[in-house]
């Protein structure tokens, strides 16, 4: 949903989130360039495809990868080939009957009628080369999601070591499995995984998720978990999947998950709202250590399941807010079902990470430049993903009062909670650290103790 030619481009300018046209400028960043970046890639599992047909391709990361390398942002940042994840490691969250399953998916799918096949294929819903289902079973699955898992979890070592700032895995993000089946185009969690050993260094860890879908899966694995604390922004309502994720209260608080429900169309200044409104009162209340955001690109205008009306701008945007908050991140993928957007958003992401100036356009020698200039045609391709003037009709801020007043009651709820939680927890760590002063053992420098 792009218009832009030689000339300028249409955007949305100021906060009533009308489109109107404007001269393209080059896309500038707010976060600092003294962040040290990760950035974990396996370009031998881009090739990899779903089903014939499926929507979720994950040959977008290599177009991505194509993008940032001919923006030159790979100068800026360490490359790091990521390690497979193993068995025992995915066992850390799922069970050992679906990771068995996965591990025999050649043998699986070259006999998928059989007895133990079609058992597999049902109790962990992964029918085999199935175009109707959500997650079909296919041979190369296991070295897939090794590749997710492992980039994830090495994103978490890298911070947990010190040794990044920022740690980006495009690949991960797979934000709906579950411990026991697949769901929504994701076979493992690498998000859990991920968190999980974040959580071996730092005491709470903030959860984000901009995906256009409810990050169901994140959500349920760490609820009650007074260590994690999961938001998620999310389009909500008419039976769009997941169908979770509603307004949480009082009676909700103590799962320590934050849902923000959004209609069909939300625009930039209503979503950048929200987002900096639930922000602000999670970091208050929660004060975490680390912070997971989970950058679904599929809450980007165009795409072929979302149906929002953010452009990358905004995205990035409340990127660069979590960047300011100078706590380790890890910047995770997601949903993105419009190839060539989802490769914009991610290399405008990079680039925000990063602190870096961007041209206004795909550059001319991006070996998929020809694709980018037919998704855009007639116009030349812009990095940046617009509004359509002609198609796109965000809703007005005006409209989205009432559904705010309804978010900062829920937030007000659930940040007491929050808050009395955490001072119960300082004071526990506080009397910790005395008894251990009495006995006359040794006090860390971080101050980080287990609190039985």
């Amino acid at each position: 949903m792009l218009t832009a030619d030689d000339g300028g481009a249409a955007a949305v300018v100021g906060g009533g989130e009308c489109a109107t046209t404007r001269r393209a400028t080059p896309t500038t960043t707010r976060s600092a360039t003294s962040l040290r970046v990760f950035y974990f890639v396996d370009e031998s599992t881009t090739a990899i495809a779903y089903a014939e047909g499926h929507v979720m391709r994950p040959s977008r990361v290599r177009v991505l990868h194509s993008l940032v390398r001919s923006l030159g942002l790979d100068t800026y940042m360490k490359i790091c080939q990521p390690r497979p994840a193993t068995p025992q490691e995915l066992r850390g969250f799922h069970c050992s009957a679906y990771v068995e399953c996965l591990q025999k998916a050649p043998v699986i799918c070259g006999n998928p009628l059989d007895g133990a096949s079609l058992s597999y294929q049902k109790a962990f819903e992964v029918p085999v080369y199935s175009c109707d289902g959500d997650c079909p079973l296919f041979p190369e699955v296991w070295k897939m999601v090794a590749s997710q898992a492992g980039a994830s979890i090495a994103c978490g070592e890298a911070l947990c070591r010190g040794e990044a700032d920022v740690a980006i895995n495009w690949a991960g993000g797979m934000h709906h499995a579950a411990a026991s089946h697949a769901s929504g185009f994701c076979f493992v969690n690498d998000i859990v995984l991920c968190i999980q050993r974040l959580l071996r260094r730092f005491q709470r860890v903030l959860y984000l998720d901009l995906d256009v879908h409810h990050g169901d899966g994140v959500e349920a694995a760490f609820y009650g978990n007074t260590r994690v604390m999961t938001v998620s922004l999310h389009q909500f309502g008419n039976g769009f999947f997941p169908g979770t994720g509603n307004y949480g209260g009082p009676e909700t608080a103590r799962g320590f998950a934050v849902n923000v429900p959004l209609t069909a169309r939300t625009g930039d200044a209503t979503y950048c709202l929200f987002f900096r409104t639930v922000l602000t009162a999670v970091v208050r209340c929660f004060d975490p250590e680390a912070v997971v955001l989970q950058c679904g690109a599929d809450a980007i205008v165009g795409d072929l399941i979302g149906r929002l009306n953010i452009t990358t701008a905004a995205h990035a945007r409340c990127l660069a807010e979590v960047l300011q908050l100078r706590l380790p991140t890890v910047l995770l993928g997601g949903g993105g079902y419009h190839v060539f957007n989802t490769a914009r958003c991610w290399a405008i992401d990079t680039a925000t990470a990063l602190g870096r100036q961007l041209p206004c356009y795909v550059p001319r020698h991006d070996p998929y430049y020809e694709e980018y200039r037919r998704e855009c045609a007639p116009h030349r391709p812009t990095l940046h993903v617009y509004l359509d003037p002609e198609v796109d009709r965000p809703l007005t801020l005006r409209s989205a009062w009432g559904e705010w007043c309804k978010l900062c009651r829920s937030i007000t709820a659930q940040m007491r909670y929050a808050r009395i939680v955490r001072e119960l927890f300082l004071r526990a760590i506080s009397e910790s650290t005395v008894k251990r002063c009495r006995d006359g053992a040794d006090i860390s420098v971080d101050g980080k103790h287990d609190v039985g």
